[in-house]
This record gives structure tokens, C-alpha cells and sequence, in this order.
């Protein structure tokens, strides 16, 4: 078992100090009052706090919006330690491929995580959380995790959890028995046996609720459009054209703000064209999901793979 990939161990327990961070309970802007740059900023002052005090490790749980999940991560990576995201799933019937669950994961997953985690609802059935680590796994860039309940590990449970691609465990509330068990267990598994199921996600963007699996021979993208203060109109008609992607033209640093007033109003993929790098960065910053950056809108190519690869976006 090679843990050299590694940036968290596979068994987290009461030794390691772990900073959790959960939601404010404030929604970002435009549907709460509290902008996504004050609260990455709060975010940032409990993280430094924490860092401060010898956290080793960051764990993001308690939220469900992709906003304000992704002002923690953003606020987190600045101390350059391990973070992780523990998404809960919502109380409802779960999707198929392309669900909030796989859509957060693509969103989230190249902005510096180490792990990414599902916690079940109260009353979720076995078989749907397996289904759903099944359908995650594929898309998984970092190690799948999750959190193991006191009086439940058994060898069983741990072969299927590690047989779905679960690879890090939560173990800091279960006994030292059971932390045995699940060290028994890791030591045999064998993950390379399984990357073979693992799927090309360098052309599968995202947004806040779902993600789009595009084909870059074949999509169709749309005309530049400008951003304006309110968009309504002009982004629901495009629900009614035979667009696979959205061309949005940044040219103020204030555009990247404004479209994110806006962007609820579609559910297509976001291709962002700009003309400097700074208006681009504004652009990718506020915009919550997996992005495309339009290879031809002039800036340096050097500083395009660079942008893509702090937000995690996709070059076409």
C-alpha cells in the first residue's frame, strides 16, 4: 500500500489535531447579505486562530452551500495545510451521476483538497450511501472519506467501505479496538487494484447543482456575451437554444461580481473570455463550480494554465 500520494493519513484519530470549520449561517450574496469575500474572510481569521493554536489539519462539515464551502476552502489553503470537505447528503431521493454530491466533488476537488467525504441524513439507507460512493469514486481526483461511528466497525463494514473506494477514515469517535480493526483492514487493501475504474474528468464542468459531462469535439458554445447588472431575461431564453456551453466576456474587475448576481438564472456550463488576467481571476473567484476559460481570449497561455490550475477550471 503506497501512501506517498497522501498529504492526510488514512486513519485519522484523537492524536492528530484536527480545526473544524462549520457554516456561519449566513447565505452568500444574492441571496443573503453577507458577500463571498467577507465570508472567506471570516473563514480565514477562525483558520489562522486555529493554525495558531497547532491545527494540523482542516475539516470543512455542516454546509451545504457550494458558496460557502468554497470560501473556506479559498480561506483554508492560504495556511497551506491538509483540508478536507465532509458534504452531508440532503434528505431526499439521491441522484444519479450528475447530482449535488458529484457536482461539489468536481467543483471543489482542484482547489487544494486532500480528501472528500459524504456523511449520510439521519435515516439514510446503507444501500443508497454505497450507490453513492460507487458513483463518486470514478470521478474522484483525491482520496474518497469518512466518518466511522462508535459501536458499528466491524471487518465487514471496512472491507466494503474500502471495496467502494473509501480510503481515509474519521476514527477519532470509536474506541481503540475498533481503530484496530480499520488499521487490520488498511494494511491489506490494495487501492491501485481499482484505478482502473477511474474516468477522464478534464472535460466535465460543474455548477452548483449538477455536472456536465461535454464531449470538447463536439460542444456548442455560445456568442460573447456582456455581463450586465441584471441578466434574467437574457440567461433563461438560453434554456430555450441548442447551447452546450456559455460564453461570458469579463471586461471590468467588477464583472465577475455582477455574474454571479446573476448565474442562478441559467444551468448551463460557463465559458468566462477576458482580457487581462486580473478581470479573469475576479471572474473564476466568484464563480461557484468547475468553470471553462476561453483558450482564445488573448491572455498568455502560461498565465491561463495558471489560473486554471488555482481554480480548478477547464482551458478550451
Amino acid at each position: 500500500m503506497d501512501d506517498s500520494r497522501l498529504s492526510v493519513p488514512r486513519l485519522i484519530n484523537e492524536s492528530l489535531n484536527v480545526g473544524v470549520l462549520t457554516t456561519l449561517g449566513e447565505l452568500c450574496e444574492p441571496f443573503g447579505e453577507l458577500s463571498f469575500y467577507k465570508m472567506r474572510d471570516v473563514f480565514y481569521d477562525k483558520a489562522y486562530e486555529m493554525n495558531e493554536e497547532g491545527t494540523e489539519l482542516f475539516l470543512i462539515e455542516d454546509m451545504e452551500e457550494l458558496s460557502e464551502i468554497r470560501a473556506a476552502v479559498l480561506a483554508c489553503r492560504k495556511l497551506k495545510k491538509p483540508i478536507i470537505v465532509m458534504l452531508k447528503v440532503k434528505d431526499e431521493e439521491l441522484d444519479s451521476l450528475g447530482g449535488r454530491e458529484l457536482a461539489y466533488l468536481i467543483s471543489l476537488q482542484d482547489l487544494g483538497l486532500s480528501a472528500f467525504g459524504i456523511k449520510p441524513f439521519d435515516g439514510c439507507p446503507a444501500e443508497d450511501m454505497e450507490r453513492l460512493y460507487k458513483q463518486l469514486y470514478p470521478y474522484a481526483k483525491i482520496p474518497i472519506f469518512t466518518r466511522l461511528s462508535a459501536g458499528k466497525v466491524m471487518y465487514s463494514e471496512i472491507k466494503k467501505l474500502l471495496s467502494l473506494g473509501v480510503e481515509c477514515f474519521d476514527c477519532r469517535e470509536i474506541s481503540r479496538a475498533e481503530q484496530d480493526v480499520v488499521s487490520v483492514e488498511l494494511k491489506k487493501a490494495d487501492f491501485t487494484s481499482m484505478l482502473s475504474l477511474k474516468e477522464d474528468i478534464s472535460f466535465i464542468a460543474a455548477n452548483e447543482e449538477q455536472a456536465f459531462f461535454l464531449n470538447p469535439e463536439s460542444v456548442s458554445v455560445s456568442q460573447q456575451i456582456d455581463i450586465e447588472c441584471d441578466m434574467a431575461d437574457e440567461l433563461v431564453d438560453f434554456e430555450d437554444e441548442s447551447f452546450d456551453i456559455i460564453n461570458i466576456l469579463v471586461t471590468t474587475h467588477d464583472d465577475g461580481f455582477r455574474f454571479s448576481q446573476n448565474v442562478h438564472y441559467i444551468s448551463l456550463p460557463i465559458m468566462f473570455s477576458a482580457r487581462d488576467e486580473d478581470t479573469l481571476r475576479m471572474a473564476l473567484e466568484y464563480y461557484h463550480g468547475r468553470a471553462i476559460i476561453d483558450s482564445q481570449c488573448g491572455i498568455d497561455r502560461k498565465e491561463l494554465k495558471e489560473l486554471a490550475k488555482e481554480f480548478g477550471a477547464i482551458i478550451y
